[in-house]
């Protein structure tokens, strides 16, 4: 099939979206479809097409960085125009910005994904229905990344929905790769053996890993950073040794002991960065779908403190592949990172159940199913 990718957010601003719609693209390439990407930003080449540039914008809690003038729905219909796409695949596609354009200019099988989850719902949902229904009568097949997401975008917009979630690579992400070593100066961590911890499997790994935590997001509230950053010290008077690798967000001239900033760093040396750690901490406060980090985290073998919020609690068992405790509840948090820092066994018995579940996750499967979505839309569009 000749698909179209259709992200609304810039193409030069990491984010959840964007990876997983560049992942899905390498997969299906990888099937013989011929993929094309279109978003914002970037420089249009083989497989990505530019829709111009982004601005930003508030919302979510966060900095979306969109593009919604005439200059971009001309650029988009253009696309639309010059290529026989037989499926669009929208993500975000009520979302005032490409996506949402794609949507109103295809004339193709029209698959529309929502990823965002927001309790207590949202405002522009409820202010902008009357507009954005008939545009989401235009979907053939919706889908959703999570319950989470579903939950918020079903309440707007009744229907049916497949689940189609966020996939992680699992020939990138898994735990026989490299550690970190010698990052800026202040990462000691001996260079990793592949070959070895295939032979030894998790035990080797958990042998040879630092007491380390890792946070990977980008600096905004509710990620939670802070909240992490204020349980820290109480985590260190246990575990003196224990540092915090923060990898996304900026050192914006804090000095604190045992944070190790890393910045933003280049997608090949994310596995590496999660190997280096003994457990992911995600401690966002809300507003979160999915949590891509985390999946990610856990196909590297590592267990997961994170908050106790629909979208995380969907893709960690509280109990199995990690703990789970109240948003923004500092000491809960440090008592759950010093709990599994302070038991092997049970930091071993969560690694192998974290492999099992990231598992279920891989795009070689998830691919298939999207694959199903696309057949689902042809099949809806002739009939209609």
């Amino acid at each position: 099939m000749r698909v179209a990718l259709v992200s609304p957010y810039s193409w030069d601003v990491p984010g959840g979206v964007n990876r997983h719609v560049e992942q899905l693209a390498r997969y299906l390439r990888g099937r013989g479809h011929l993929v094309t990407v279109i978003a914002p930003g970037g420089e249009s080449g083989e497989g990505f097409l530019s829709a111009g540039r982004s601005f930003p914008v508030r919302a979510n809690r966060s900095v979306a960085n969109i593009a919604f003038d005439p200059g971009t729905a001309t650029r988009v219909r253009r696309i639309l125009r010059d290529n026989a796409f037989d499926v669009i695949h929208a993500h975000e596609p009520l979302v005032p910005s490409v996506s949402l354009l794609a949507l109103i200019f295809s004339r193709s099988a029209n698959v529309g994904t929502f990823h965002a989850a927001r309790e207590g719902g949202s405002l522009g949902y409820r202010l902008a229905g009357p507009v954005l229904r008939p545009l989401a009568r235009r979907l053939h097949v919706k889908a959703a990344v999570s319950p989470a997401a579903w939950e918020l975008v079903g309440r707007y917009f009744p229907g049916e929905y497949r689940l189609l979630p966020n996939g992680v690579d699992l020939r990138v992400f898994n735990p026989w790769g490299p550690d970190l070593e010698g990052v800026r100066g202040e990462w000691s961590g001996d260079p990793a053996s592949a070959g070895g911890a295939r032979e030894n499997g998790i035990e080797a790994l958990r042998g040879r890993r630092k007491m380390d935590l890792i946070f990977v997001g980008r600096e905004e509230p509710r990620k939670g950073l802070h909240v992490l950053l204020e349980a820290l010290p109480e985590i260190r008077r246990g575990f003196p040794g224990t540092r915090l690798l923060v990898v996304g967000s900026e050192d914006t001239g804090r000095r604190m002991e045992g944070v190790v900033w890393l910045g933003r760093l280049p997608d090949e040396m994310l596995p590496a960065a999660y190997r280096s750690a003994a457990l992911l901490v995600a401690p966002a406060l809300g507003w979160e779908s999915f949590g891509i980090v985390l999946l990610e985290a856990m196909a590297c073998g590592l267990p997961v403190v994170a908050s106790d919020i629909p979208g995380y609690g969907w893709v960690v068992e509280n109990g199995v592949q990690g703990l789970l405790v109240p948003p923004g509840d500092a000491p809960r948090l440090a008592r759950a990172v010093m709990d599994l820092l302070g038991d092997a066994e049970k930091r071993s018995e969560m690694s192998a159940a974290a492999l099992e579940r990231a598992r279920e996750f891989s795009w070689d499967k998830l691919v298939i199913e999207v694959e199903e979505a696309y057949e689902e839309a042809l099949r809806v569009k002739k009939a209609r």
